[in-house]
């Protein structure tokens, strides 16, 4: 794919080549690059005389959500995230940057959140670069919220799972991992997500002044605000999720030690009847089971000393 170059023309946004950008610095513009590898960076960066600085980190992938200030723009790292199915997170890396009348976003392959921006810009709806960038920020951060709900529907999934083993008397074989997954990946996602405060509090304060519209600084403030429930949603999951993975480690310790005390028993109830039969299987002169009477009786003392210990360990319910 190629770079696109969005320009809003009185009522109309037209597509024009992107060799034409320079000729068009007096309109709103957007340039979208969808591969960060290919030279179309390099040509916009000359064109808009972006810090090589700046071009240097948007042509890198796993860059720390940010936003850095320079003489003729700033630069912004700020992430897309999409679940396509609930134990599956996609993350779409965004590299911004805000200069005069235009915006250049940076990435690698489609995103949803980009195509729904650029129809509202198609739309007419969005008329400035301050509102382009807002739309942007605020429908990848809405995303967020469809993937958190995922992580509930994945722990709730769980919960009710291992509570079903703690009723089956059968043993416990809950997904031990898959909740450690689940931990992991609410790990990650926070640290996606979290830096992105920094990057709105700026946008807040109203310090990049091609944004200072009237009211605009509302609108990120709305944003921020959405960033921090996603983020206090997160560490609730995370908390449950910790939860979860102890109350599964405490049933599972009570369950063997169930079982120990079962064991137990029954080897100390063996225990007696060895003891008998130890004695008995010494080398005697005369064998006192040499009569069937006695031999009789020894072994209905051996099954009456088993059955006591068996009545008394089931009286205190170690059996």
């Amino acid at each position: 794919m190629s770079a696109r170059l969005l320009v809003r023309d009185e009522a109309t946004v037209v597509e024009r080549p992107p060799e034409q950008l320079s000729e068009l610095r007096d309109k709103p513009c957007w340039i979208d690059i969808p591969d960060r590898a290919s030279g179309e960076l390099l040509r916009v960066a000359k064109a808009l005389d972006l810090h090589p600085l700046a071009v240097e980190d948007a042509t890198q992938r796993d860059e720390r959500p940010k936003i850095d200030q320079y003489e003729s723009h700033y630069f912004i790292v700020f992430y897309a995230v999409d679940s396509p199915s609930p134990d599956v997170v996609k993350y779409h890396e965004f590299s911004i940057f805000v200069v005069q009348n235009a915006l250049v976003t940076v990435h690698d392959g489609e995103c949803e959140a980009l195509k729904q921006v650029e129809k509202r810009f198609r739309e007419g709806r969005l008329k400035t670069t301050g509102q382009l960038l807002h739309a942007l920020l605020d429908t990848m951060v809405d995303g967020y919220f469809a993937v958190v709900d995922h992580f509930g529907d994945r722990i709730e999934l769980l919960e009710e799972f291992i509570e079903a083993e703690l009723d089956d008397s059968k043993g416990m074989h809950a997904p031990l991992k898959e909740l450690f997954l689940v931990k992991r990946d609410l790990l990650q996602l926070r640290k996606t997500i979290a830096p992105e405060r920094d990057v709105l509090q700026v946008l807040i304060r109203g310090d990049i002044r091609e944004l200072r519209e009237a009211g605009r600084r509302a609108y990120f403030q709305d944003v921020y605000d959405h960033v921090i429930r996603v983020t206090d949603e997160i560490d609730t999951f995370r908390e449950l999720t910790s939860n979860v993975i102890d109350a599964y480690l405490a049933a599972a310790s009570n369950r063997l030690n169930q079982v120990m005390k079962v064991l137990t028993s029954i080897a100390t109830i063996l225990l007696v009847l060895t003891l008998f039969t130890g004695f008995f299987g010494m080398n005697f002169k005369d064998l006192p089971f040499d009569n069937t009477e006695v031999f009789l009786g020894g072994m209905a003392l051996m099954i009456a000393c088993a059955g006591l210990v068996a009545w008394f360990f089931k009286r205190r319910g170690w059996l």
